[in-house]
């Protein structure tokens, strides 16, 4: 959880008085460290903190203090000007710059909460029709005409496994705003590595089969169980083996290897033969809107939402996730979590 998060989670109040005291501590050290020492700029931390996690008038408010601070510390210090009013002019322009940062840090902040309000609410509205389709296609896939027709009952369970991924997608991009403010709290028990594993491969099965892409599933014999989430989890890596999937050549494999690699830690892997991704990107493409290129194709590697909710997800289980690549030589990404609650 980032500082931000934090902050964001306290209240209006608390976050104003502690802009305020801020402002006196870096007024109280920009008058000690005298005027040979330029301290201004620090004065901007507080009114762009406030001004962006509260609010407008709050911001004010801090950049009227952080203006008067400046000015109290330049009269104490005694510095001498050609003329006494360029004192009081300086103390204008300074605030007049805080005001400034604060309309526009202000503003955008308000444009990004309508913005991911927005978001939210379409990805909200999005899983009753599509449910509604996923119900309709399986009262389809259980009449006679389909049974009989091999192809209408194939289009009909490739729509299903598609709208199954939208689905999942949908309530990925939905938690991953949860996970980001710490108000997804994981249901841990402990879960069957084969059955997770299983469970995952089944849901990308039919969309690897048309891709020309087979599933391989390699687990150690004394695999037993993690203990985690297990809707999480399982999302997780449908999640990885979706992207594996995506960037795996034809009549290439993917690959499912799961085994104890510390005491009480239980290592999942995703393996692929694909492009790779380049080494300055192996660590960026959890970021949130990262963008990786893949070699070779030149074609675009997403925004990188999918593996931020899984970075996310991973470490809300206390657990951890890696990615490994090289060039025309495939990419491997690992989750590890606890064997055990203890």
């Amino acid at each position: 959880m980032n500082i931000l998060n934090f902050l964001a989670k306290r209240s209006h109040s608390f976050l104003l008085a502690g802009g305020i005291l801020l402002v006196i501590l870096i007024g109280l050290v920009d008058y000690l460290t005298g005027p040979e020492i330029s301290f201004s700029i620090f004065y901007l931390l507080p009114v762009s903190l406030v001004a962006w996690i509260v609010g407008r008038w709050a911001g004010f408010l801090i950049s009227a203090a952080s203006a008067i601070m400046w000015l109290v510390a330049d009269v104490l210090t005694a510095h001498m000007y050609s003329f006494p009013a360029i004192l009081y002019w300086n103390a204008v322009v300074r605030f007049g710059l805080f005001l400034v940062v604060t309309l526009s840090l202000s503003a955008l902040s308000a444009s990004q909460r309508r913005r991911d309000d927005l978001t939210q609410f379409l990805f909200h509205d999005l899983r009753s029709p599509l449910a509604n389709v996923i119900s309709a296609l399986r009262v389809a896939r259980e009449r006679e005409i389909v049974e009989k027709d091999a192809d209408l009952n194939d289009l009909i369970k490739m729509s299903l496994v598609s709208c199954s991924r939208m689905s999942t997608l949908i309530q990925s991009l939905l938690d991953l705003a949860r996970l980001e403010n710490g108000q997804l709290q994981p249901q841990r028990e402990e879960t069957d590595v084969k059955e997770l594993t299983e469970s995952s491969l089944a849901q990308v099965s039919v969309w690897a089969a048309r891709n020309g892409v087979a599933l391989t599933s390699q687990l150690a014999t004394d695999i037993g169980t993690v203990y985690a989430d297990p809707a999480l989890t399982e999302r997780v890596l449908v999640n990885l083996l979706s992207n594996a999937v995506k960037f795996s050549p034809r009549g290439s494999a993917v690959t499912v290897r799961g085994s104890r690699v510390a005491p009480n830690t239980v290592a999942i892997s995703v393996a692929d033969k694909g492009p790779g991704i380049p080494r300055e990107w192996t660590k960026r493409v959890f970021e949130k809107f990262a963008q990786a290129t893949v070699a070779r194709t030149g074609d675009d590697a997403g925004t990188g939402l999918g593996l931020t909710f899984c970075r996310l997800a991973m470490e809300v289980q206390g657990g951890h996730i890696r990615l490994e690549s090289e060039i025309n030589v495939g990419t491997t990404i690992t989750i590890t979590l606890p064997e055990s609650e203890a």
